[in-house]
């Protein structure tokens, strides 16, 4: 049977690229790593010699890429069976907690994490509708600090933090909602569309500060982009289980 083919976008580094390792060390998949660029991107392969991977173009922000990347993908395998949007951006100054983000922060946060996650998902919807099973898997990368629940519980875990991240943390909430808009679109057709949290992981997001690996911080995406036929769908999780929205 032909390998499912998988797009990981942002994925030159981080938990991006660690999503595509640990893709491509199952059997049945070709992994596409998505990068802006190129140089980087073709040495991220590199480090993955003897995986199934190879380097696709793609700015998430810049719509002609965008296209070129679909088209690509359409030329070369004629569908995507996986979708992982994981490009992402934290612009937010770290001592935000009495500092709002300024207009232009917002944003540039809001046209990566949101806007442009939308374009991307929109503009390959064509190839997933050609998945091998006809039921495609797409994973938004979120955050938990996107999640409304934990942020209006007055004794919840981000209680100390009124206006920590405001820009990202608004960004993702609206990135969940976005998810949850392609899973209404999509459920009676069978798609498997669901949110992960990879959990306060070490990345240039945070600066290095998380204390969580990229093996870990991977892992959740990895199980949610490999579901099989009979998956989930709409759900908000990380490893550890469910989140509340």
């Amino acid at each position: 049977m032909a390998p499912k083919i998988v797009l990981v976008t942002g994925a030159n580094k981080g938990i991006g690229l660690e999503i595509v390792r640990q893709i491509a060390n199952k059997a049945g998949y070709h992994v596409l790593l998505g990068a802006r660029d190129a140089e980087r991107g073709q040495k991220a392969v590199e480090t993955l010699s003897g995986l199934p991977v190879e380097f696709l173009s793609l700015d998430i922000d810049d719509d002609a890429s965008i296209a070129a990347a679909v088209k690509t993908v359409e030329s070369k395998f004629g569908r995507l069976d996986v979708l992982v949007n994981n490009a992402g951006v934290l612009l937010d100054a770290w001592d935000s907690k009495v500092q709002m983000a300024t207009r232009e922060i917002f944003q540039k946060t809001f046209n990566t994490n949101a806007t442009s996650a939308a374009m991307v998902t929109e503009a390959f919807v064509p190839l997933l509708s050609k998945a091998l099973t006809g039921k495609p898997n797409v994973v938004f990368m979120s955050s938990d600090m996107g999640s409304l629940g934990q942020f209006a519980d007055p004794e919840g875990k981000w209680q100390d933090a009124p206006m920590h991240l405001a820009a990202y943390r608004s960004s993702k909430a609206a990135m969940n909602m976005l998810a949850l808009v392609y899973v209404a679109r999509f459920r009676g057709q069978g798609w498997r569309i669901n949110i992960d949290n990879p959990g306060y992981t070490a990345t240039d997001l945070n600066l290095g500060t998380g204390p969580g690996t990229l093996e870990d911080g991977a892992r959740n995406a990895v199980r949610l982009a490999t579901l099989e036929e009979d998956g989930v769908t709409a759900t908000f999780s990380e490893k550890e289980g469910p989140l509340p929205w």
